[in-house]
């Protein structure tokens, strides 16, 4: 496009990620033998941020690691990635977060998290980087940074007049209250029941999600995209409700799919694209990411991007769309 792509900025969470294949999660008191083990790099922040730069975005994260072998890895592999990472700040006082992740024989995945030193990106070094914020233009947040360190960087942006994504996750009801400084929300399902006070494992109906996403949509933001997996995702605003179905992959690994989902689409934003072309965009980055193993490696290049939407197996539910170029 002739415009100039626009900055975009990751505010949140580096955390390396511990993966291990096991047939079922085990009871308290019991061991199980698994198998796989890997180690990654992860956390919701980090793993947005990277994503949009392979993707060629414009990107800077800022995040804070622990002074440790993990955090000097991590930093490497963002600066390999192309992520700008001049504002990711170390601490003595934490070691860099980690993330637990227990794959099934489905390839679906569950995940723990330690923080660590994600929990030392305070509120005051919001403030500190007022003129890092105001320099890009749209800015994305998770929430595995303490809660007041969102608002607070949220609040800035939203002065400031940013596009602001809040990808709701880790869910937490009370972050509802920050519905009203985000311009995009993005939750999965699960992620979409918690914000509403309902148990997460409550099965949706199609209907039944577009009305909690409504509920969302009271509370302040323009546009509420809730990610279904194999299902789909969807688009609610004041005016309507836009189904877009999912890709037919076989999944390998889902860890990071909803990353991969987020940074394509502030990627997409970023270089101008209509909201629908640009979730249509960030729809068929995130079935790309669940046909790879691991997180990192598993985000696309515009490239591979560009071979996987040309496959023609999507012909069938996909054809004629035109929504997006690659």
């Amino acid at each position: 496009m002739e415009q100039k792509t626009k900055k975009v900025l990751s505010i949140g969470s580096y955390n390396v990620g511990l993966t291990c294949r096991t047939g079922r999660i085990p009871n308290w008191g019991e061991t199980l033998i698994g198998s796989g083990f890997s180690e990654s790099y992860g956390g919701k922040g980090s793993n947005q941020a990277v994503a949009a730069a392979k993707l060629g975005g414009e990107v800077t994260f800022v995040g804070c690691f622990g002074e440790d072998k993990y955090g000097d890895d991590g930093l490497a592999m963002l600066e390999r990635a192309g992520v700008d990472t001049s504002y990711i700040i170390r601490t003595n006082k934490r070691v860099t977060g980690v993330g637990i992740i227990l794959l099934n024989e489905e390839n679906d995945n569950c995940i723990i998290v330690d923080v660590g030193a994600n929990k030392e990106l305070c509120p005051m070094y919001m403030d500190s980087i007022e003129n890092v914020i105001s320099d890009c233009d749209i800015v994305v947040f998770q929430l595995e940074i303490p809660y007041e360190t969102v608002r607070r960087g949220m609040e800035i942006a939203k002065r400031k007049g940013k596009m602001i994504i809040l990808n709701p996750a880790p869910a937490r009801k009370e972050a509802m209250e920050l519905l009203s400084l985000a311009s995009i929300v993005n939750p999965n399902e699960s992620e979409l029941l918690i914000l509403n006070g309902k148990e997460p494992s409550d099965q949706l109906t199609m209907e039944e999600c577009e009305r909690l996403a409504r509920q969302l949509l009271t509370k302040g933001p323009e546009v509420v995209i809730v990610t279904r997996g194999e299902k789909g995702c969807f688009i609610v605003t004041s005016k309507e409700t836009v189904n877009i179905p999912a890709y037919p992959v076989k999944a390998i690994d889902t860890t990071g799919a909803g990353d991969a989902f987020t940074g394509a689409l502030a990627v997409a934003l970023a270089e101008g694209y209509e909201l629908l072309e640009a979730v249509s965009f960030a729809n068929l980055a995130g079935a790309y990411c669940v046909t790879k193993e691991e997180v990192v490696p598993a985000f696309a290049t515009r490239e591979q991007l560009s071979q996987f939407k040309n496959n023609k197996q999507f012909a069938d539910i996909h054809e004629g769309e035109g929504l997006f170029k690659i």
